[in-house]
């Protein structure tokens, strides 16, 4: 079990870590401060998520704070037998807080089983982003859809009151998940989740990726397919750069 908790504080106007924690092969860079975010860089030792490893983190965001998370390189799940992989994320975002959750993609191996469960609480007054980009496995090595099982589930509550719910379960041997309704020829999808902030009525144009975009009981949810992750994490950081202006 490997652990990381993280609570950002605004001590005289500046976001600062106010208590860190973690295990190994967990751990966080130095952070920086840029466009009024206090930026910190998750990174593992390990070359990736192995067979038995629980990752469980957690992150809280106090009044006034502004805090952006990321991650140093691509989450790559191994190959595992029965056992699989799983983490557990915690997200608080008091009011008046503001936060970036923007992991890198994800690509599961061959032979692969990754279970992941997000849960976000936000309160009020609070401002949240969040993306999540899944390969559909090592393309370059043909290994497209190769993987076990992957499960994911994220569940937001404004308020302690559910407000988006996007729950994900895609075993290859069930399925064509290159069809209708999954990934649709395309070897990237992606999902970006807005809460607080006020994005329009249209996406920024993007040639590499297709997405849309889906009001929810509170916040907003684009989807997006690409045929590289790249593509849509430029798509995303438009997306945000257009909030900005």
């Amino acid at each position: 079990m490997s652990i990381l908790n993280l609570t950002a504080e605004n001590r005289n106007g500046q976001t600062v870590i106010t208590h860190s924690s973690f295990t190994a092969p967990l751990k966080i860079a130095q952070p920086f401060y840029r466009d009024g975010y206090t930026e910190v860089m998750m990174m593992a030792a390990a070359a990736g998520i192995l067979e038995g490893d629980f990752y469980d983190i957690s992150l809280t965001v106090r009044k006034g704070a502004a805090l952006k998370f990321t991650e140093q390189s691509y989450t790559k799940i191994f190959k595992s037998g029965k056992k699989g992989s799983s983490r557990r994320i915690r997200i608080t975002v008091e009011s008046g807080g503001r936060l970036h959750y923007l992991p890198t993609p994800t690509i599961p191996f061959a032979g692969s089983a990754f279970c992941d469960s997000t849960e976000i609480h936000l309160e009020s007054g609070s401002k949240f982003i969040m993306t999540d980009i899944l390969s559909a496995g090592r393309i370059a090595m043909n290994e497209r859809f190769a993987f076990k099982s992957y499960r994911t589930r994220t569940a937001v509550y404004s308020d302690e009151r559910l407000c988006f719910l996007d729950n994900r379960r895609l075993v290859p041997s069930k399925c064509d998940l290159a069809g209708i309704g999954f990934f649709e020829g395309y070897s990237h999808c992606g999902m970006m989740y807005i809460f607080g902030e006020n994005i329009g009525d249209k996406l920024p144009k993007s040639g590499g990726a297709e997405a849309a975009m889906t009001k929810a009981k509170e916040g907003i949810c684009i989807r997006a397919f690409g045929s590289a992750g790249e593509d849509i994490a430029e798509l995303f950081a438009d997306v945000i750069r257009g909030i900005k202006q």
